[in-house]
């Protein structure tokens, strides 16, 4: 009794039946007509041997009451309702039915009832497994990452803005991100996200508390002080387990030679950490991204404005971007930022104009003409790509941002998302897995894009849990509150959805349509926007 075209015998169908019959009077089958007559017509069919029969068209006209012009192209009725079956007989063997001598599964991509008798329950205790081999673990990273055995493993964190004037503290920023940019480009080094790093600034921790939880073995801290024309930068390699400072140098320069002062830190770290640079790493290495220091001011600046993520910060950080690129039509990693920061503000509605997105593409291809090498040029046009619905050039422009820098969480990020959008979404789990090691605080955006494999999947309660963790470290970033709105919908848990419906048209001002649809695959992209219907998220 294991597949849906295989006639069962008279007291297996009888065991079918009544197991059936359970499954309608249980709790998440028995508010719902619907569902019930929707499960039951498919049950019969099967057993009956006319699982061949059961094509869209046939139940959108037999359980749905559509009529004859019914076209299942057009009108999602019966993929909607079969992702809603699908989540409610999971809900029933997860609690009523996890005893019942069959389990009644609905494959996804097909309407004939798989049988399956005495199965094994396997389901993991934890919410999210972001593992499929070997132990499962949950998306809620651990205390404690695993350490990174083959290579070795740091963080740079925050430098401190030693200068009088506190509005210099973009600057200090500026340096460690340009630290931890440089250093990540190296395959034999493992790099911690900018994100993470930046979550222990002004945190009293011990050092081996910090590398604990960032699962690396080396530290890198420091401090800058500007004044004038001058810049001291004061920096230090610590051994995370013994706290023994490992090198520790201070460079007193010309303001113009902080580029200079940055390659020469990356090269003593490398230099003790016995870290030898074949001739593609020396290629990858070093700034040739603008002589213009005025230029490379302003994209600082925008970058301090961008990670605040709000409408207005994300509006200055474009302007700054702008004038860098003004200031330097040659500098690709100010057309990447400005490309990533006309995308956001395009993709949540806070540029109105259609061919936003158009320009943001424009500046997205020009940095990577200017440098093809640049890993955040092409992951920016990975997810420009995608949000212009050209699936395969972004998974293209992602796969060479996680080529060219192995350790950019950015860029893996990027890809599982362009890859998930592209309905691939079992490709995608292991980039944004990755992307999390590699950003073991990460922000909402990650856990959004984790959500949107497991809501490809139809895996929704694992969607849920990560919808949910991405509200939980940043409530105003309204997507994770969307594909909560489209899940509770679809469990038709009707309060829940309300709520998450009522925050959305606050934090948007009562705006419709809220969000673009991301997803390019036609059948998820029809779920999506009918639910999205159905919740009163769009007219």
């Amino acid at each position: 009794m294991t597949s849906a075209t295989a006639r069962l015998t008279e007291a297996e169908s009888s065991t079918v039946r009544a197991c059936l019959e359970r499954i309608l009077l249980s709790a998440p089958f028995a508010q719902s007509e619907r569902l019930q007559r929707f499960l039951k017509f498919v049950v019969t069919e099967t057993l009956a041997g006319h699982a061949e029969r059961l094509k869209g068209y046939t139940i959108g006209v037999e359980v749905f009451d559509r009529g004859p012009s019914f076209d299942s192209a057009i009108d999602p009725i019966v993929r909607v309702e079969a992702a809603r079956l699908r989540a409610k007989l999971r809900e029933y063997y997860d609690r009523e039915g996890r005893d019942d001598p069959v389990r009644l599964e609905l494959p996804k991509g097909r309407y004939a009832v798989r049988f399956e008798e005495r199965f094994l329950r396997t389901v993991s205790a934890l919410p999210i497994p972001i593992s499929r081999e070997g132990e499962a673990t949950t998306v809620t990273v651990a205390p404690h990452p695993p350490p990174i055995e083959d290579k070795p493993s740091l963080a740079v964190l925050p430098f401190t803005n030693m200068s009088s004037d506190a509005e210099q503290g973009y600057f200090a920023d500026g340096v460690t991100d340009s630290l931890i940019t440089e250093l990540s480009r190296l395959p034999d080094l493992f790099v911690i996200s900018r994100h993470s790093s930046f979550v222990y600034r002004n945190m009293d921790k011990h050092v081996q508390e910090i590398a604990q939880e960032l699962g690396v073995k080396y530290l890198v801290e420091g401090s800058v002080r500007r004044a004038g024309n001058r810049v001291r930068v004061t920096t230090q390699l610590i051994d995370a387990a013994s706290g023994r400072h490992l090198w520790a140098e201070r460079f007193d320069r010309q303001v113009q030679d902080i580029l200079a002062v940055e390659d020469d830190v990356v090269r003593r770290i490398l230099a003790v950490l016995q870290v030898k640079l074949t001739a593609p790493d020396r290629v990858r290495t070093g700034h040739e991204g603008t002589r213009s220091l005025e230029a490379h001011d302003c994209l600082l600046r925008g970058l301090e404005r961008f990670w605040l993520s709000s409408q207005q910060s994300v509006e200055q950080a474009r302007a700054y971007f702008a004038r860098a690129v003004d200031l330097d039509p040659t500098y690709s990693a100010a057309h990447a930022w400005l490309a990533r920061a006309l995308a956001f503000g395009w993709i949540m509605y806070w540029d109105p104009r259609p061919d936003g997105i158009d320009e943001a593409h424009e500046h997205a291809r020009l940095a990577v003409d200017l440098d093809p090498q640049l890993p955040q040029a092409q992951s920016i046009l990975c997810w420009v790509q995608l949000w212009r619905t050209r699936g395969e050039a972004a998974i293209v422009a992602g796969w060479k941002a996680v080529a060219i820098d192995t350790n950019d969480a950015d860029a893996h990020l990027f890809l599982a998302s362009a890859l998930c959008g592209s309905g691939r979404a079992e490709e995608a789990l292991p980039y944004i897995e990755k992307g999390m090691r590699l950003n073991p605080h990460p922000s909402g955006f990650y856990y959004f894009v984790l959500g949107q494999c497991y809501y490809v999947l139809e895996e929704y309660e694992q969607a849920l849990a990560a919808f949910k963790q991405g509200v939980v470290l940043r409530d105003v970033f309204y997507p994770n509150h969307y594909h909560l709105c489209l899940i509770y919908t679809l469990f038709g848990r009707e309060a829940e959805a309300r709520a998450e419906r009522d925050t959305l048209l606050r934090l948007t001002g009562g705006r419709k349509p809220i969000l673009r649809n991301i997803y390019l695959d036609e059948g998820v992209s029809r779920v999506t926007e009918e639910l999205a219907r159905r919740a009163g998220l769009i007219e």
